[in-house]
């Protein structure tokens, strides 16, 4: 069932307005009429299947026939500091973070970034609608923020303020993640730290380090920004959130 995303202030009286983006997807993209049934989610968890009943050249309405506040979000808050990549591998880095759950997705420059300040803002808003989509495809009822794009003393500043904060550095050695036993009920907000093709200086490092974050190997092989940064949520994820699996006996 297609899904779309609502702002809490338009659901009112069993009743949700879909205006802008999504009814212009709603509209002309997926050609939806009167009597479609829809699921739309808030801003504040909560998941709603309904039907439209009407539309106008610029709102559709839908009525709600039932309502959940779904589980799908992480007990983790992980916010990804990504250093700005080259041409459009942010784009797959957003979509991919989004799916593993993050809550904001921060851009950053850093030594050895080719991208300045002013060139991430230019994409930020593009990034954005990136992190709706892929909300709605992956069942979540949280958009993660496009943050303004920083620099990397301030990245650390941030991250260093977090319950745990992971600089994944590709000189770190066999350092891993620090989890003795797995998982860490205590840690409520996460910061995951990826630098951008040519990963961080010494320097950088050592800053980081300075700060009290830690510094955290993905391994043996050098990976490349996008997948290091998929592969570090995960770990992340896996380790502290709720990216479980099963075992069979």
């Amino acid at each position: 069932m297609p899904r779309f995303f609502v702002p809490q202030r338009d659901i009112a009286d069993g009743k949700a307005r879909l205006q802008g983006g999504e009814f212009r997807h709603l509209q002309r993209v997926l050609r939806l009429r009167e009597g479609d049934s829809v699921t739309v989610f808030d801003d504040a968890g909560g998941e709603h299947e309904g039907v439209i009943v009407s539309m106008s050249p610029r709102v559709a309405t839908v009525r709600i026939t039932a309502s959940t506040a779904a589980g799908r979000e992480s007990p983790l808050a992980v916010t990804l500091y990504q250093g700005v990549p080259k041409g459009r591998k942010m784009d797959l880095i957003v979509e991919k973070a989004t799916e593993l759950g993050v809550v904001a997705i921060i851009p950053f420059v850093s030594a050895f970034a080719t991208a300045s300040i002013a060139a991430a803002e230019s994409k930020r808003e593009r990034w954005q609608r990136i992190a709706l989509a892929a909300a709605k495809q992956s069942g979540r009822t949280r958009i993660p923020e496009i943050g303004a794009a920083l620099t990397f003393p301030e990245v650390v500043s941030a991250a260093a303020a977090m319950d745990r904060g992971l600089l994944f550095f590709e000189n770190a050695g066999a350092v891993a993640l620090p989890v003795p036993g797995g998982g860490d009920a205590t840690a409520a907000t996460a910061a995951v730290i990826v630098g951008p093709e040519g990963g961080f200086s010494s320097e950088e490092a050592s800053r980081a380090l300075n700060a009290g974050l830690a510094i955290c190997s993905l391994g043996p092989r050098i990976l490349r920004t996008e997948t290091a940064a998929i592969v570090a949520l995960a770990l992340v994820q896996a380790c502290f959130g709720d990216l479980v699996g099963t075992r069979s006996a």
